[in-house]
């Protein structure tokens, strides 16, 4: 099964885009080719506009605005931080939706280096009224995400990574705006998201090996958070550490901290964060040499519950 969502997500689209004839795709030069079918079956509605994200977003917006359902796809860092400003105004303000698809959040393109890094998209995103955060880490959850939300209304980020997680969920409901627990504990909070639950569940053994309970919880969405399932999790363990690709402000840990604070009924839980930091990433390398120097390991993992006391 090829979990890679940037190679098999225009499988999704095309399914959906044949029965729903509203569905418009449109691309800044990229995965041209494996749109090919649906461009073909569909030449009205699928557009190239190249390398003009401003545009591709504002032309979404009268595509929605029209009636019609937007799939806008380019890598985050272009799509999502040099367009904030289109997208904030002609879809947040208008209310209008559209789902955009990217490829390239996070360090996951290491090799080509801060360009094409996007630290915050997720956070940008957020911040719009009206807006959804779904971060994948399998074409599993993102069939099921897109299928439940393409059509909401909402500004939808779908984050289609390129390194997913490998882990079979085929038994657990994944629904948006729901987490899952992926493993029972009592002493410690793993809330991690994307590619981290492999990392999460590597970890077991060491903690085992120190005799440490952990409970790991799976967020496939970003935002809305499961919130519920977050107070259920740290009033048993008192403790969490929250493992994401994503800039240590305004990033999940950020939401979840905020979320605890807020709780009278959770005073007491501590937590820490695995993140990308606060600093631009000046380093070259391979996406995993980027995990281990960032922290992003299973002694890191276990090192960093140490911490917490």
């Amino acid at each position: 099964m090829n979990n890679n969502v940037r190679e098999t997500f225009t499988d999704t689209i095309h399914e959906v885009g044949t029965f729903d004839k509203k569905l418009c795709v449109i691309v800044s030069d990229i995965s041209h080719f494996r749109l090919q079918k649906f461009a073909k079956e569909n030449p009205d509605r699928y557009y190239n506009l190249g390398v003009c994200e401003n545009s591709i977003v504002n032309l979404a917006a009268g595509i929605s605005y029209a009636g019609f359902i937007p799939v806008i796809h380019t890598f985050a860092s272009f799509m999502i931080d040099r367009s904030y400003e289109q997208l904030k105004l002609s879809f947040g303000y208008h209310k209008l939706g559209v789902n955009i698809v990217t490829i390239g959040s996070g360090v996951e393109y290491s090799y080509h280096g801060v360009t094409h890094h996007s630290y915050i998209d997720g956070l940008l995103v957020k911040s719009i009224e009206g807006s959804s955060v779904f971060n994948p880490g399998s074409t599993h959850e993102f069939n099921k995400l897109f299928k439940s939300s393409y059509n909401n209304g909402c500004i939808n980020l779908f984050r289609a990574t390129t390194k997913p997680h490998e882990i079979d969920l085929s038994n657990f409901s994944i629904l948006p705006g729901k987490g899952i627990t992926y493993k029972q504990g009592s002493d410690l909070s793993i809330f991690c998201t994307g590619y981290h639950l492999r990392t999460a569940i590597e970890s077991i053994k060491e903690f085992e090996k120190n005799n440490i309970n952990v409970e790991i919880i799976y967020l496939p969405t970003i935002k809305p958070l499961d919130k519920n399932l977050i107070k259920k999790s740290v009033s048993k363990t008192g403790k969490y550490i929250v493992m994401e690709h994503q800039s240590e402000y305004g990033g999940l840990a950020s939401d979840i901290s905020n979320y605890i604070i807020s709780k009278k009924e959770l005073k007491g839980v501590i937590g820490k964060s695995i993140s990308l930091g606060k600093n631009f990433i000046h380093e070259y390398g391979t996406f995993d040499q980027h995990n281990s120097r960032l922290g992003f390991t299973t002694d890191n993992l276990l090192s960093s519950y140490k911490n917490i006391f």
